[in-house]
């Protein structure tokens, strides 16, 4: 069979709008992260009704992952993994946002675009591999992940229980940008702890204490304001050359009596670009001392189980994003953009626990109207009519690729 029939094949056994109807039903399942025990169960049962045989991979403090495959288990595998969970819903929404409604040519809800969309497409993309028969020098696994949304808990424990071993490329449906962009690159997150020790003194006499919250003030300020490195060839997923970014997510301290505070803690997130360094606590520190505080400053990066995500870059030559790109111009006309994503995400924790190449397509929004973690999300239908044809055509070309 050439590689056009074998496309006519697979393409024969998707029916019109099974994406979008698939998509629906798994939106009108509220599943904010650490509540995804519904939506898990629902995969499950519509995975047994296909007839593959899923298994429940518990992860602490939320729902299951869901794992399925088919294929020769001797044979190297090409993953196919998506999240189940969503954020929590935030304020500003319209209309309901499990209500899954379908109007003006968008798909209305929590979870439409990120990214419960791209997971039905996931699905549908795997039964029809199966069922076509065509896949020969490849196992295909499926994953439904929990956690994604909180510090990646979900794919962190498919990575200790071994359920990505033999693993060869991995497809994560996360379609940031849409068509037009393949994420084959991802900054990565480092997390600091600047701890501010002053001296405490009663509050009628503040001169004879130093006051830890001010000079913390100062800190936050020096930080916002940094010059960071920009990459003088990578783009990011706005199209923009990237830039490194620093932010500060919290403040803490200060004292309930009258008494001058003598300690404040800082938190502050660096993403850096691929190629950048993982620790910048040194070059925080010299921007710190500059400040000549009274206070004592500590700056500690840390490498907790919320700590995970290195920057990484998938070879933009590789037989996996040749293939995607190749699949994605076939069904949409459109030559997709690789690029790098600005924000984490599990496809950081898996380059980094297993080096091997990584890329996040599926239907997604781009500028004004991406909605991601805002309300009113949505996503445009178009999309979802080719986004299971995008993921056979390129695990076939994987396939049949030279090894």
């Amino acid at each position: 069979m050439t590689s056009e029939e074998s496309l006519a094949a697979i393409e024969s056994r998707i029916h019109p709008h099974e994406v979008l109807e698939l998509a629906r039903e798994m939106v009108r399942i509220p599943s904010p992260y650490t509540e995804e025990a519904g939506i898990s169960r629902f995969i499950m049962a519509r995975l047994v009704e296909w007839g593959f045989e899923p298994r429940a991979v518990p992860v602490e403090g939320h729902g299951d992952c869901v794992v399925a495959e088919f294929g020769d288990p001797t044979h190297p595998s090409i993953v196919l993994n998506g999240h189940m969970d969503t954020v929590k819903v935030v304020d500003g929404w319209t209309r309901d946002p499990f209500s899954a409604d379908v109007a003006d040519g968008f798909l209305w809800g929590l979870g439409s675009s990120d990214m419960k969309s791209g997971l039905a497409a996931l699905m549908v993309a795997f039964r029809t591999l199966r069922d076509s028969g065509l896949v020969e020098r490849h196992r295909i696994v499926f994953q439904a992940v929990s956690g994604e949304e909180d510090i990646g808990a979900g794919t962190k424990k498919l990575l200790s229980s071994g359920e990505f071993d033999g693993a060869s490329a991995v497809i994560v449906g996360e379609g940031i940008g849409g068509y037009e962009v393949l994420t084959n690159a991802r900054r990565g997150g480092s997390y600091y702890d600047v701890v501010v020790k002053g001296k405490s003194a009663h509050g009628a006499t503040p001169d004879k204490g130093i006051n830890a919250v001010v000079d913390a003030s100062r800190i936050v300020c020096a930080l916002d304001s940094m010059s960071l490195p920009r990459s003088e060839d990578l783009a990011g997923d706005d199209s923009n050359l990237l830039s490194e970014t620093q932010t500060v997510l919290r403040i803490e301290g200060g004292a309930t009596s009258l008494s001058v505070p003598d300690r404040c803690t800082i938190r502050v997130v660096r993403l850096a670009i691929p190629g950048g360094k993982r620790d910048y606590s040194k070059q925080i520190m010299a921007e710190i001392d500059k400040l000549g505080l009274k206070s004592e400053v500590e700056v500690s990066l840390l490498l907790g189980a919320d700590e995970p995500y290195s920057p990484y870059i998938t070879d933009p030559g590789s037989d996996l994003v040749a293939a995607v790109k190749a699949a994605v111009a076939r069904y949409t006309g459109v030559a997709p953009r690789a690029l790098c994503g600005l924000s984490e995400a599990d496809d950081n924790i898996i380059s980094e626990a297993l080096g091997i190449p990584v890329v996040c397509v599926g239907p997604g929004e781009r500028h004004e109207i991406a909605r991601y973690h805002q309300p009113d999300e949505w996503i445009s239908v178009e999309q979802l009519e080719v986004a299971a044809q995008i993921y056979c055509a390129a695990v076939l070309d994987m396939d049949s690729s030279e090894r």
